[in-house]
């Protein structure tokens, strides 16, 4: 709903010339016109704090998700002679690697790329739902599979709309899944074999 709403009030302030002109900061030009340049600098402001504290928030559940998949011996994890627990270690990996990210590719790019990995990540949540604990957790069967065709659709008709405009960026998210899958076939397959 919000989203509509900035939507809508970006489009009865800007016309479409104007919202491509300003791209990203569409939403600051659309505060000009009724607040002037206070009204700008406001809306520039809320979207940094808004973003930093996105960030921060995706950064620590990211590295407390790692931190109980290390746990549960699901992922390695190396010490390097830090301090710390491991969701303090793996706070600073989080860190690292979104640097990494940040220097690599632009912003659009980073986006792009997370859409497509959280996508396939539910594809594949939703598919282990549905062939391993369906009765467990009380899963209705028709509702699993609607979540996997919408996310289906949602990821066919993203990577069309990417392959058409930067194709590098499929090659890159589909080179990235099969290292991860290839690293954690062999990580588990030879944690079991040491068990």
């Amino acid at each position: 709903m919000i989203y509509l709403l900035v939507a809508w009030g970006v489009g009865s302030s800007l016309t479409v010339e104007e919202i491509v002109k300003a791209k990203d900061y569409s939403l600051a030009e659309a505060a000009r016109p009724a607040f002037g340049e206070y009204g700008l600098w406001f809306t520039v402001a809320i979207a940094i704090i808004a973003t930093a504290s996105g960030l921060l928030a995706s950064i620590f559940a990211v590295s407390r998700m790692l931190a109980m998949l290390t746990d549960m011996n699901l992922i390695p994890h190396r010490h390097f002679h830090m301090p710390g627990s491991i969701q303090q270690h793996t706070l600073v990996y989080t860190v690292v690697l979104a640097a990494l990210l940040a220097a690599l590719f632009d912003l659009s790019r980073i986006a792009s790329l997370g859409a497509i990995f959280y996508l396939v990540m539910d594809i594949i949540i939703h598919w282990g739902v549905l062939r391993h604990l369906r009765e467990d957790v009380g899963a209705s069967s028709w509702v699993v599979v609607c979540a996997i065709a919408l996310d289906a659709v949602a990821l066919t008709a993203f990577v069309a709309m990417k392959g058409a405009a930067d194709p590098t960026i499929i090659i890159i998210a589909v080179a990235f899944m099969a290292g991860i899958f290839a690293f954690e076939h062999f990580y588990l397959r030879r944690a079991r074999a040491e068990d």
